[in-house]
């Protein structure tokens, strides 16, 4: 493998313009493209910036709940049963009838 370092520019278009020097020849095939953005993190909006390898650990970390705590947090947040009229246990209920007279049972 050879390693070639070029400079170039993103457009706002998105379009990646690479200034090539003069008299190099590249060949036809292949090529992996690694950019190295010169702007400090701190200038990039911060919706456009990459995550980090600390933040990424930290978005999968896995922190399980136990079921007091799942329902814990029912309790407390808006599950959409309400916009229902019924629970989530009456819910379950409604389907199956709804099911069992579907089936003739």
């Amino acid at each position: 493998m050879v390693t070639i370092q070029l400079t170039g520019r993103i457009t706002e278009d998105g379009e990646i313009k690479i200034d090539v020097p003069e008299g190099v020849q590249l060949p036809a095939g292949d090529m992996r493209v690694t950019l190295e953005v010169d702007t400090p993190v701190e200038e990039i909006p911060w919706e456009l910036r990459p995550w980090t390898d600390e933040e990424l650990a930290e978005m999968l970390k896995i922190e399980p709940k136990t079921g007091a705590e799942i329902v814990a947090w029912l309790e407390s947040h808006e599950t959409g049963w309400e916009n229902l009229g019924m629970t989530g246990e009456e819910w379950v209920q409604e389907q199956r009838r709804k099911r069992r007279e579907q089936l003739g049972w």
